[in-house]
């Protein structure tokens, strides 16, 4: 009976042992990862989704009226610190009701198109969030009259209606100005002054906005309930010629439905057309650009622009005359859901030369990964298995430069390669490689000690030659350290910085390490941490995979290494 208590018991121990266990692993995986699922939430969002903070961003819209009303989530009304829920709730609530009867006395001194939506609620919420970033501490905790009675004397038309520009979603087009490879400009026309027409769907209708919000324009009010796209054009008189025409910005409001633009431009007697189309992703006022494909295509410029090629004739368009035609097109909503996933990689990838920079990253990672393989593994080679004068004791002098510090040799190697003439070349990224590094050769040593001299003396018996053992005997027996040499050199090489700064000028050789600096020291200035974020992911995601899918030959190159046999 005892021993089958026992028995019993261990069972058990063993259990909770092996749940408990399981259990720490996955909190610290969790816990470790935490960082890497908030980059890639926020590689995620828009610009106007940062704040508040949150994991991930929120869902877009499935719209298929437009205009319609939403807001972000930093535009609605947020609690203070120092107000308790209870406070909060009730004077949220009174708030709104305040607010609305505010809207509906001045109803009649708004403008017309205004007038039936002052009960939108995004309208109320995100005027009364706007009123609470100015509102004096001493109304949250003072008579709630007084607190009445101070936003009827803040709230008046000018504010209602800058709120309602904010939160009216709509697609609108405003001026349209033409730009000639001599850097002249030209403005096409204003709002007022362009002629919109429907050339395809019954879906659509223009509608002139000319007054009382800030900026003029023609809305486009879409119904995609029972279609699927609409195509609109303007003609207006333009002096420039297709042989002159270099690009042209529309000023675009958009409505944030992720639906698709694609523009065709006829000038001068040509026709271009948009080879890549543009995302109706924003709710603000955008320059759009289109640009003729041209040499800047390849340049490391930063591309923002959407790219032309011409297509052929325009015999439609009389000479002086431009027309723009734009066809914009619903997606389902699962798309939108993608677009939405994929839009700042898209943008990253589109406006900088990510992809130069990526395969210049490659391009070192390979080459530092045949030279470190190759004269690391030669190199210990003749340390393990060839008997030779002073062995030991170069051995002994390779450990040693272990002990100097990189940073120590930097400014003589810059000054040798420049001497040499590769300064601003990649040769002083990866030609080292080819002379072996000290940790390589110590590690490929260790484990070629481990292999038994008997496989090598019947080698020799049967005539073999010593680089004929070392290709045919011993790299095929140290493959799991040569794995762990090569993933030790894709992660010093993928994430090398000070070496391409100090070594590289020209911006079309950065590694993606560089690179990503680059566009930080750019995006930081135009404050888009979102693509910030989206180019970090790209950065990481290479180095994890490899983690994933080499563990395996990492730990057993290492776990092996230092075993005699």
């Amino acid at each position: 009976m005892n021993a089958k208590v026992s028995k019993i018991y261990y069972r058990a121990k063993k259990t909770v042992s092996f749940i408990l266990y399981h259990i720490v692993l996955i909190a610290g995986s969790i816990i470790f990862s935490a960082p890497f699922i908030w980059l890639i939430g926020t590689s995620f969002k828009a610009q106007d989704e940062m704040y508040p903070p949150s994991w991930f961003p929120p869902a877009p819209p499935h719209v298929l009226t437009s205009p319609y009303f939403g807001a972000n989530p930093n535009e609605l009304p947020v609690k203070p610190p120092e107000v308790d829920n209870e406070t909060w709730e009730r004077y949220l609530n009174d708030g709104r009701a305040v607010i609305k009867q505010c809207l509906a006395e001045r109803k009649s001194n708004l403008p017309d198109f205004i007038q039936p939506h002052i009960d939108e609620q995004y309208l109320i919420d995100v005027i009364i969030a706007t009123l609470y970033r100015k509102m004096p501490k001493e109304l949250w905790i003072g008579e709630e009259n007084n607190y009445f009675e101070w936003l009827k004397s803040e709230l008046n038309e000018e504010t209602i209606i800058r709120v309602f520009d904010s939160v009216y979603r709509r697609v609108a087009l405003g001026d349209i100005l033409v730009k000639t490879w001599s850097a002249e400009s030209y403005k096409i026309g204003s709002a007022e002054a362009l002629n919109w027409v429907v050339l395809k769907g019954n879906c659509v209708k223009l509608v002139p906005r000319l007054e009382h919000l800030p900026r003029k324009s023609v809305e486009v009010h879409y119904d995609f309930t029972n279609e699927r796209d609409f195509v609109i054009e303007t003609v207006a008189p333009c002096p420039v010629s297709a042989e002159e025409f270099k690009k042209i910005r529309l000023s675009l409001h958009g409505d944030r439905s992720w639906y698709t633009l694609w523009a065709t431009v006829d000038i001068g007697g040509k026709r271009f057309e948009a080879i890549e189309p543009v995302y109706i992703q924003y709710s603000t006022w955008q320059d759009t650009l289109w640009q003729v494909y041209s040499e800047e295509e390849k340049s490391i410029m930063m591309k923002t622009w959407y790219t032309l090629k011409e297509v052929g004739n325009s015999p439609e368009t009389p000479p002086g005359f431009m027309r723009l035609r734009l066809h914009i097109s619903r997606v389902s909503y699962p798309v939108v859901l993608m677009r939405k996933a994929w839009g700042n990689y898209r943008e990253v990838l589109r406006e900088v030369p990510m992809s130069r920079y990526i395969l210049n990253s490659f391009l070192l990672v390979v080459l530092n990964i045949i030279g470190q393989v190759f004269s690391a593994s030669f190199v210990a080679y003749a340390f393990a298995r060839l008997r030779w004068p002073g062995r030991d004791y170069y051995f002994i002098l390779i450990l040693a430069t272990l002990m100097i510090p990189a940073q120590v040799t930097l400014v003589p190697l810059f000054l040798i390669w420049k001497t040499f003439g590769l300064y601003n070349t990649l040769a002083p990224l990866w030609v080292p490689a080819f002379f072996g590094n000290a940790f390589f050769i110590f590690l490929l040593r260790q484990f070629m000690l481990s292999i038994p001299r008997d496989l090598e003396d019947s080698a020799l018996i049967d005539g073999c030659g010593y680089f004929r053992i070392y290709w045919h005997i011993i790299i095929p027996l140290i493959k799991p350290a040569l794995a762990t040499v090569a993933i030790f050199t894709f992660l010093w090489v993928w994430n090398d910085f000070m070496g391409p700064l100090i070594f590289l000028a020209d911006q079309a050789k950065y590694p993606l390490s560089l690179g990503l600096f680059a566009l930080h020291a750019w995006m930081i200035w135009l404050a888009r941490y979102d693509l910030m974020m989206s180019a970090a992911v790209l950065m990481t995601v290479p180095v994890i995979l490899l983690f994933f899918f080499a563990q395996r030959q990492f730990i057993q190159g290492i776990t092996l290494t230092g075993l005699k046999g």
